[in-house]
């Protein structure tokens, strides 16, 4: 799980503006990201493997 106390404020912000079920996919994901290009990357993904459902 993300700890989000370590996020730079630029990805806080981005986390933040993220829709709140990605956000609880992305906590219960156990992936570890540490910036805002991370969290780009995690939510892409996302995003990917909903296309492909």
């Amino acid at each position: 799980m993300p700890d989000c106390s370590k996020l730079d404020q630029s990805a806080q912000a981005y986390f933040n503006s993220l829709p709140t079920v990605f956000q609880e996919q992305i906590m219960q994901s156990g992936v570890e990201v540490t910036s805002k290009e991370d969290l780009e990357r995690v939510y892409q993904n996302l995003l990917e493997k909903g296309k492909n459902c």
